[in-house]
């Protein structure tokens, strides 16, 4: 995700990503680019899930979100904003600290921080 961002600017980034559902939406494209295959069974057909973007397994009706088993898995703030953090993480070339992600972002500091280096173990 991280290369992706590299070239836009903050503006094409804000353009791009303007809300939570757009995240969603470009997760499920990418995770699910090469088909839906559940992560319990391993079935490729799926139906409608309970929230817009969520897959279901037709099978053993396991419920798959874009989120699932991904960097943004269990993030209990707005996913844009977790977004965020990962285009200024991977776009800074001398870095950026959690004080300064705390300030852009209206987040705490903590919460910054440990999502920060969740995403400096996957890059």
């Amino acid at each position: 995700m991280e290369k992706r961002f590299e070239s836009l600017t903050i503006f094409e980034f804000q353009e791009r990503f303007p809300d939570d559902r757009s995240c969603l939406r470009y997760l499920a494209e990418k995770k699910w680019a090469n088909g839906y295959v559940c992560p319990k069974c391993g079935n490729t057909r799926y139906c409608k899930g309970d929230k817009e973007y969520n897959r279901q397994c037709t099978r053993c009706h396991y419920i798959s979100s874009p989120t699932s088993e991904t960097l943004f898995h269990k993030v209990k703030f707005p996913l844009l904003k977790a977004f965020y953090i990962v285009y200024y993480v991977s776009t800074s070339k001398k870095g950026i600290s959690s004080t300064e992600l705390s300030r852009k972002l209206g987040l705490r500091q903590k919460t910054c921080w440990l999502f920060k280096q969740k995403v400096m173990v996957a890059m």
